[in-house]
């Protein structure tokens, strides 16, 4: 650049005779009058004109002549357009065409003139004509020309070649053949025909130099929408070579050099991406955008004096109005509140006034700023948006802080939207963008691709937008890919797996477009050859015909591990001080005062061909429960009423022996489904049989009064035994959701949520014998069979909050999750049983039986807990294609009560060690 935007910015109209009377040496016609969108377009043509900006001005006069085809001026400032990118027969054909029309104006008769007999510009030496060579070859020219007038430019560009080759000193000749292939559309053609022009010798090597340039350009445009398709499938490396392609055709294009550093950020490339701003830099030094970048780029990598001298150096700059001010001082004070220097970001926004809320929201983030105890993320120090918009003097981007609206050019709006996940927004911006410009491919693709996002409607409308797509292109791999896409978002993973592999099959669909296909496969629920070609990959990157970083490969063996499974084995043991009964009268998760350990052991089987896929789990499985250690407990002295006279009285504290072992084993059996792992529900069904003996029997506590008074002046109790075989059936329903619990190689440290919510129903419906025992003497008496019935709905929460870390020191597979955590549970139960021997409303050894009776304990109940919390876990078993499969689990915790009429269920300490294999 060399001149400062504050003057690009000056809309002056520039007379015709300012413009190009340098060009055709003839004092230009005064004006016609233009107004609204004729006066803009042309106002911009002069000035692109004016700034070297030839293809764009030729562009700006096409579109004027739409609107206002019967302005002299604007044929002139076409044809001059056209000249000076050494499209002489374009020129010429522009000029007669304007003649033919009626357009008399002297200026284009004359510029017809000088076209036709000084063809080629750029200031070298004239052409012989008085050869032989010359001789032989204008009679294939002069049909040349006939032939590309008439609009036969195949015959055109076959005649022009061999008018050119027979005497290679006629740049004109060359330069028609260039018009001719760019008229069909050939480029990478005419590209060559440049390079062969110019190594026979051609004159005119100013103009052919100048449309190889152009030529670039065009031939850039293609990886650069590559290259942004592969950044909106989230495949940043993909990106990256189309990129470079496109810089290295056309390095004098910010938005291509923009590209390029995004691509290489979002791969994790940082210092890569570094030195591509910097070479933009070096391209245009009075870049903001790369500037602001490169500071971005050199704080992301700690380079924190550095970032400190560019976002300096961006703010000195004097062509910066205010708003664009303003936004670098912003970006800035993001930079120095990421690197921990709350005193820097305050200096950066002072000049901002007080009411602006985005510096009053930097100024108190600037107060609590501390130094980044870990590398500086993504997601934690996001990168300035790009604005970009067209300009008279072609594409100009701005820089904005991460968290502002991008206004300008619709596309990098929509793209801005898209990937904030504002999938409505970007549709509606990239319906703009096709609108303004629906020749450009790259933005019919980026509206596809943002409907695909959307809701159903917008998803068939994105299915109906590719198929008519490949209906013309039908070897397209992007367009496959995207369909492949479309259909897993639609639920349809053969018909994916269809397209990944078509795309493959061309050749020209990306390396990694071989995990797509292998996920896909796992859709459909054929796992084993999903992991058979995750295997391949894994293979493909051993040979270097696949590039995964660190975490793309690690995630790629996790899926290996993941489809691979289909059994496992979890055991674990827990520690609560106050905890949820292992038995009991009602088998509920009744408060026992006392502390001990329980277990859990199960087995579990995913069968690979039933139901089982990549998004959906079904496992049958087998537990058995029991508590390990009781160490009994002391209840303290309390008051209690008397069942008979209702008066009060004192009991006195006692000792509780605690029941441990095989007696206390409960086992269950069941099967779980999952039918989305994206929505995280799981449905489960399970019969639970009473296998120790200790949870068999018992002792009841009638709820009624009369009940209770009649057992007490009898001295006796109720009793009941069941058989192994009982037991009853459970239902339940959980939603869980967990983030960052797995393992992470591209981190030290990341942020951990998880959580589930539970609900569900107990049925338990079991014959038993029921018999009364002297509590003095112990003798049995009155024994009769029944009933037992008990029925149990529960709702259980959890949320963890933290962040994990992993212990590098000891061991790269260890890692420390602090949290804080809050737990609530509701019970509600109903028990009661039929077939207790009385008679009438006394008790009797020989009575008869009484139909039914509510056993106390019945109603609702409910807690709430907090505290803190750690977790500690171990990750192992992996193996060159499989992550780690097992680990071996301890988390700890200590909860608060804060809620809930049952405090001994939410306070105390939590201890748990799960190895899950």
């Amino acid at each position: 650049m060399t001149l400062r935007k504050t003057c690009l910015h000056a809309a002056v109209l520039i007379a015709l005779s300012c413009a190009i009377t340098p060009l055709a040496g003839h004092a230009a016609p005064a004006p016609a009058p233009l107004t609204g969108d004729a006066w803009r377009l042309a106002d911009e043509g002069y000035r692109a004109y004016n700034r070297g900006l030839y293809a764009q001005a030729q562009a700006k006069a096409e579109a004027a002549l739409k609107l206002r085809p019967d302005t002299d001026r604007l044929y002139l400032l076409l044809v001059y357009s056209l000249q000076k990118q050494g499209k002489i027969a374009q020129a010429l054909q522009v000029a007669d065409r304007a003649i033919r029309e009626g357009h008399g104006n002297p200026a284009l008769r004359e510029a017809r003139t000088n076209l036709a007999a000084a063809p080629a510009t750029g200031g070298s030496a004239a052409a012989p004509t008085d050869t032989p060579a010359y001789r032989k070859g204008f009679p294939i020219a002069t049909r040349a020309y006939d032939e590309f007038n008439a609009g036969n430019h195949a015959a055109a560009a076959r005649d022009a070649e061999q008018a050119f080759r027979t005497d290679p000193s006629q740049g004109a000749w060359a330069l028609l053949w260039l018009d001719a292939l760019e008229a069909q559309g050939q480029y990478d053609a005419a590209d060559r025909a440049v390079t062969t022009s110019l190594a026979l010798g051609a004159r005119n090597k100013t103009d052919l130099v100048a449309r190889q340039q152009t030529l670039h350009r065009r031939l850039a445009i293609r990886p650069a929408e590559a290259g942004y398709q592969a950044l909106i499938n989230d495949r940043p490396g993909d990106a990256v070579p189309l990129a470079r392609e496109a810089v290295s055709l056309a390095p004098d294009i910010t938005s291509h050099r923009l590209l390029l550093m995004t691509a290489l950020m979002l791969d994790n490339h940082l210092p890569e991406a570094e030195a591509a701003a910097s070479d933009a830099l070096v391209a245009d030094d009075e870049s903001t955008m790369s500037l602001v970048m490169r500071a971005y780029l050199r704080q992301r990598q700690g380079k924190t004096g550095d970032a400190n001298a560019d976002f300096d150096a961006a703010l000195k700059q004097d062509w910066l109005d205010n708003d664009q001010r303003r936004n670098v001082q912003l970006i800035a004070a993001d930079a120095a509140i990421a690197s921990g220097d709350g005193a820097r970001a305050t200096s950066l926004l002072s000049s901002l006034p007080g009411n602006d809320v985005d510096a009053g929201k930097r100024r108190k983030q600037a107060g609590a700023a501390r130094a980044p105890a870990r590398p500086l993320t993504l997601s934690a120090y996001p990168p300035p948006l790009q604005d970009c918009h067209d300009t008279p003097y072609g594409t100009s981007c701005d820089p904005l802080p991460s968290d502002a609206s991008v206004s300008g050019d619709p596309a990098m709006r929509a793209y801005a939207a898209y990937g904030q996940q504002d999938y409505q927004t970007a549709i509606t911006l990239a319906r703009q963008a096709v609108e303004l410009n629906p020749e450009r491919e790259v933005n019919q693709r980026l509206l596809t691709t943002a409907l695909a996002a959307g809701n159903r409607a917008q998803q068939a409308e994105a299915a109906a937008r590719i198929e008519a797509a490949l209906a013309k292109k039908p070897d397209d791999s992007a367009l496959l890919m995207q369909r492949g896409y479309l259909r897993q978002r639609l639920g349809q993973p053969a018909l994916a797996l269809e397209d990944f592999r078509a795309a493959r099959a061309t050749g020209k669909a990306p390396p990694t477009a071989i995990l797509d296909e292998a996920f896909a496969m796992s859709g459909t629920g054929d796992k084993r050859g999903a992991v058979g070609i995750l295997k391949q990959a894994i293979d493909e990157a051993d040979a270097g015909r696949l590039e995964l970083d660190p975490q793309q490969r690690y995630n790629t063996r996790a899926g290996i591990a993941g489809l691979s499974r289909e059994w496992g084995a979890t055991v674990s043991a827990g520690f609560r001080g106050s905890r949820p009964a292992a038995s009991g009268a009602a088998g509920a998760a009744v408060t026992v005062p006392g502390d001990a350990v329980f277990s859990t052991a199960e087995v579990y089987w995913r069968p690979s061909d039933f139901l089982n896929t990549s998004t959906r789990v079904f496992e049958v499985y087998g537990r058995v429960s029991n508590t390990l250690y009781d160490n009994g407990g002391r209840t303290v002295t309390q008051s209690i009423e008397d069942p008979c006279s209702g008066t009060s009285s004192t009991v006195a504290g006692t000792t509780n022996n605690g029941v441990s072992g095989f007696p206390t084993t409960v086992g269950s059996a069941g099967f779980r489904f999952t039918p989305s792992t994206e929505t995280g529900l799981t449905f489960g069904l399970e019969r639970q049989f009473r296998i120790g003996t200790a949870t068999r029997t018992g002792t009841l506590t009638p709820a009624d009064r009369s009940y209770r008074c009649d057992l007490n002046k009898k001295n006796v109790s109720a009793n009941y035994k069941t058989d192994a075989g009982a037991g009853g059936w459970l239902a339940y329903m959980t939603y869980g959701f967990y983030e960052g619990t797995g393992l992470r190689v591209d981190l030290p440290s990341w942020l951990t949520m998880e959580g589930y919510v539970q609900a569900g129903y107990s049925l338990q419906d079991m014959p038993a014998r029921f018999w009364w025992k002297n509590n003095t003497t112990g003798q049995e008496s009155a024994s009769r069979t029944g009933k037992l019935k008990q029925d149990q709905g529960f709702a259980a929460g959890e949320f963890r909050l933290g962040r994990s870390i992993r212990l590098d020191m000891i061991n790269d597979r260890l890692v420390l999750f602090p949290y804080v955590v809050i737990g609530a549970d509701w019970l509600w139960q109903k028990n009661r049983v039929s077939g207790l021997p009385n008679d009438g409303d006394k008790i009797t050894l020989q009575g008869d039986y009484r139909s039914s009776a509510d056993l106390q304990g019945n109603g609702s109940t409910w807690s709430l807990g907090a505290g803190p919390g750690f977790n500690l876990r171990y990750w192992f078993r992996e193996d060159h294609y499989n992550a780690p499969r097992s680990y071996l689990d301890w988390t700890t915790q200590y909860r608060f009560n804060i809620g809930g009429g049952e405090a001994d269920r939410a306070k105390g300490l939590f201890m748990n060690v799960t190895l899950s294999y």
